[in-house]
């Protein structure tokens, strides 16, 4: 049922295409190539070569009309490109706009899909460095840290410091349904996720940690059944393909918050999504060995990174806008 509701909505989404001009707002951008300051931003999703108009779908997943002649300038930053030459997906960044009777595109900023794709995977393993999963060996609660062991059987001392611990419970569907722990309460043996930033002397500094099977993935889409609820991903450090169990509904795309540089997540469909993204995913350890459950899958189109740090938001930005231990409003703060 989840599957059918997930293409009913595609399919909506594709027939929806809105007569009116991109709103005229600033959208701030951030990575390759040169960051722009676009007057209307979105990914190409269609063209009408008769009308000349682009449609393009927003961050947020609102459609609108691009209007063109043969005046405007498209541009990657490094030649000229035609409008003919453009590919469903790639990212327009629209710089500067001529008015008239209607608002016509003078200038716009062609990235392409594969450009993004590969700075989002560069971003999620940034990401994941500051990550890490395994199993409790030891506890020292005067010293205020953990000593982990990690799948593969490597040691990683995690000093604790003022991180707040969390617990997600069994049969959990959801981040909000985390509740508060207490870290010292950790025994050998006990599966935990840490969320901080890798220290130079070796070892995290958490800022977050989740005990109860919870953890994350990077890596690339290998295939999606959405009918048999099975999601294969290719992951990114190990290179190995692992089968998920996923209900395909949890979707957001990480993409600008308008008239502004933050981030923010905007729910997705299985439409959106297609082989080889790049996509984290928040899961946890099924009831059997080897098995994953995924809460939720959250991957990017945008100029905007997906996990990374902006000037003023810590990469544990998701944690919050999932709302992790609560809701989005009153849930954890980092």
């Amino acid at each position: 049922m989840n599957a059918r509701v997930g293409q009913i909505k595609l399919l909506a989404g594709r027939i929806m295409f809105a007569t009116i001009v991109l709103p005229v707002a600033s959208y701030p951008q951030t990575g390759a190539p040169a960051a722009a300051h676009c007057l209307a931003a979105g990914q190409m999703s269609g063209r009408d070569i008769l009308k000349d108009t682009l449609s393009v779908k927003s961050d947020s997943g609102d459609y609108s009309d691009l209007h063109y002649d043969d005046s405007t300038v498209f541009t990657d930053g490094q030649a000229t490109l035609s409008a003919e030459a453009l590919n469903l997906d790639d990212r327009l960044c629209v710089e500067a706009f001529r008015k008239g009777n209607e608002l016509v595109a003078s200038r716009v900023l062609v990235t392409r899909r594969s450009q993004i794709d590969l700075r989002d995977r560069q971003d999620l393993l940034e990401w994941d460095r500051d990550s890490a999963f395994g199993v409790v060996k030891s506890v020292d609660v005067d010293a205020h840290s953990i000593m982990l062991q990690t799948a593969g059987g490597s040691d990683v001392l995690v000093d604790v410091g003022a991180a707040g611990e969390w617990i997600l419970p069994p049969h959990a569907v959801d981040p909000t349904d985390a509740i508060a722990g207490d870290w010292t309460k950790l025994a050998a043996g006990d599966e935990i996720y840490v969320r901080g930033e890798t220290a130079s002397e070796g070892g995290v500094r958490a800022r977050l940690v989740i005990s109860g099977g919870f953890r994350t993935f990077i890596g690339s889409i290998e295939s999606m059944q959405p009918l048999t609820e099975e999601l294969r991903l290719r992951d990114f450090r190990s290179g190995r393909s692992r089968s998920m169990h996923f209900d395909f509904m949890p979707i957001y795309i990480a993409g600008a918050a308008k008239g502004s540089v933050d981030r923010r997540l905007y729910s997705g469909t299985v439409g959106d999504l297609k082989v080889g993204d790049s996509v984290l995913m928040l899961a946890r350890q099924g009831a059997r060995p080897g098995e994953i459950d995924a809460l939720l899958l959250i991957t990017g189109f945008s100029l905007q990174k997906i996990g990374g740090a902006e000037d003023n938001q810590k990469s544990d930005w998701i944690f919050k806008a999932v709302g992790f231990g609560g809701n989005a409003e009153t849930g954890f703060k980092f």
